[in-house]
């Protein structure tokens, strides 16, 4: 009788209760994700130069597609970067809501490309754990952006020469930028002007080198021919013709001119080239009429040829008064 009861209020149960749709059944917990860089180029942009903000970011949407509350939680990483972004965030039912993960850099950063993960995973749904591991995560790639610097230097700020003679000058580059560069080397405008009107001849042998970000510095060299002395140089204290000139070497970064909105980055450093030239004496003046006699003098004594020679006019000059006056004194005995 028991078994017979229980057969009859099951088939009772199914005549008088509604079948529930498949639609109407509560679904599973889940999250979507999506997230998209700002720049251009589709990848997260940070900028390392000195005085940069170090920062960039991506805007990141999680949506809930059930028809109950949850509660969303946030992860990030970023290949050792800093990060900001929400914990976590509670979204009603078929509701979305945007939030940034925000990257930071440190400052002259090699340029480099790094990953950025992010996830959303469920921890709640209708405020109770999920029976299911819900979860959604998307990547997006951080760009490391690379920045010029440079600096010259002199490696002689001074240097000194003899009219006609040949040196080379030398300037140190350095790549002070986060990546390898090439930079093109020339003399500035105005000093070219000013020596070659001068009469310097001027060669550089290289005029464009790739240097790698923060190594040593390449050494350039500039190959001047000093001129012969002109007469309005002006005579020093050696009694020498003088005259100093500026020898301006400037480097410019390659990659500023290509790709930076500030245009081309260059940097100068000045050598000061002093030329030395001897002055010149007529022949007249080095040793009376021809100058022979003074020249052999010199060579003969060791003496001063020009000091002798006028010793030797005064000696004949009282020579003569003396013959004279003696001659007069004869020539009145004879007299009388």
């Amino acid at each position: 009788m028991r078994l017979r009861a229980v057969i009859v209020c099951m088939i009772f149960s199914l005549t008088i209760l509604p079948v529930i749709p498949a639609d109407a059944q509560v679904s599973s917990p889940s999250v979507e994700l999506t997230c998209k860089s700002n720049s251009p180029s589709g990848s997260v942009e940070i900028p390392v130069h000195p005085g940069a903000s170090l920062i960039g970011s991506a805007i990141c949407t999680v949506s809930n597609p059930n028809s109950y509350e949850e509660k969303i939680e946030i992860q990030a990483t970023a290949d050792g970067l800093e990060l900001s972004y929400p914990g976590d965030i509670t979204l009603a039912a078929n509701e979305e809501q945007d939030f940034i993960v925000t990257v930071k850099a440190d400052e002259r950063m090699t340029m480099s490309s790094r990953s950025l993960v992010v996830k959303a995973t469920v921890v709640e749904a209708q405020g109770t754990p999920p029976p299911n591991t819900a979860e959604s995560e998307t990547s997006l790639l951080i760009s490391i952006l690379q920045f010029s610097a440079l600096q010259v230097e002199a490696v002689e700020p001074i240097v000194t020469l003899e009219a006609r003679s040949e040196h080379n000058v030398e300037f140190k580059v350095y790549n002070q930028g986060n990546w390898v560069d090439r930079f093109s080397l020339e003399l500035t405008a105005n000093s070219i002007q000013e020596m070659e009107n001068a009469g310097f001849t001027i060669s550089i042998p290289v005029v464009n080198v790739e240097i790698v970000g923060m190594d040593a510095p390449y050494k350039a060299r500039v190959i001047i021919e000093a001129p012969d002395s002109a007469e309005d140089w002006l005579i020093n204290s050696e009694g020498q013709h003088e005259k100093s000139f500026t020898l301006e070497f400037k480097a410019t970064s390659e990659f500023s001119c290509r790709y930076e909105t500030g245009g081309c980055n260059s940097a100068t450093a000045s050598t000061t080239i002093t030329v030395y030239a001897e002055v010149e004496k007529p022949e007249e003046e080095s040793g009376g009429g021809d100058g022979r006699l003074g020249n052999a003098l010199d060579e003969m004594f060791g003496l001063d040829g020009d000091q002798i020679l006028i010793e030797i006019g005064v000696t004949l000059v009282i020579l003569l008064t003396v013959l004279f006056v003696v001659f007069r004194k004869t020539k009145n005995i004879f007299t009388k």
